[in-house]
């Protein structure tokens, strides 16, 4: 009898998960660090009605790389303003938690 080593069919079944896994959206709130007014904290679930592409741009979800201060308001601010019956938050303190001295 010929024996198979299981080497190729783990192979395959990587190639063919690791995408489903990595489109895998956060659970809870995801931290983005900013110096200034604080971290902003972002529930993803309350997102998850919009297109990925629409905060995260063409092609796979994941991290948001690049993201700064103008970037972050231009893409966050003018949403959350179109979307004021939804109750979105507009003001700083809104999406900005600074940490509390210890």
């Amino acid at each position: 009898m010929i024996r198979m080593s299981p080497l190729p069919l783990a192979l395959a079944l990587c190639l063919f998960a690791a995408p489903a896994l990595a489109v895998d959206a956060p659970k809870g709130i995801v931290k983005l660090k900013s110096a200034k007014q604080g971290d902003v904290h972002l529930k993803h679930e309350t997102h998850t009605a919009l297109k990925c592409e629409v905060c995260h741009g063409q092609g796979e979800p994941g991290k948001m790389e690049g993201m700064n201060q103008k970037k972050g308001h231009a893409l966050c601010q003018d949403c959350h303003k179109k979307d004021a019956a939804k109750k979105a938050p507009v003001k700083c303190d809104g999406c900005h938690h600074k940490q509390k001295p210890a």
